[in-house]
C-alpha cells in the first residue's frame, strides 16, 4: 500500500499532492493484496480466529473488548476485501474485453 513519510520539514500542500499522486501511480494492487494477506494472517495467528469470523463478530458487536476495539484488523480486512474485489473486476474485464473487441459493430 502506498505510504508517505516525511521527517523534519513538512511538504507544501502542492508537493504532498504530487507525492501522493506519484505513490498511487506506482502502486501495485497485487503487492498490496499480498501485504494485506500477511497482515491478516498475523492477526489470525495472534487471536486464533479467521479474519472472516472476526469481522462477522465485530459487525455484530459480539467480540470481547480487546477484539471489539481492534480497528487495525477491521481496516486491514476492509482493504483486503476491496482490493481483492477490484482485482477480480479488472481481471474479468481484461478476459472479456478481447471478446467484445472482436465482435462486429
Amino acid at each position: 500500500m502506498p505510504t508517505l513519510s516525511y521527517q523534519g520539514v513538512m511538504p507544501t500542500p502542492e508537493q504532498f499532492q504530487a507525492d501522493l499522486a506519484h505513490a498511487f501511480a506506482n502502486a501495485n494492487p497485487i503487492d498490496d493484496l499480498i501485504e494485506l494477506t500477511r497482515e491478516l494472517h498475523d492477526f489470525e495467528q495472534k487471536y486464533n480466529m479467521t479474519s472472516e469470523d472476526f469481522y462477522k463478530g465485530y459487525q455484530a458487536g459480539a467480540l470481547d473488548d480487546e477484539l471489539q476495539h481492534c480497528l487495525e484488523w477491521v481496516a486491514a480486512y476492509d482493504a483486503f476485501v476491496e482490493t481483492k474485489r477490484l482485482l477480480e473486476v479488472t481481471l474479468i474485464r481484461a478476459a472479456i474485453q478481447p471478446v467484445f473487441d472482436k465482435m462486429p459493430a
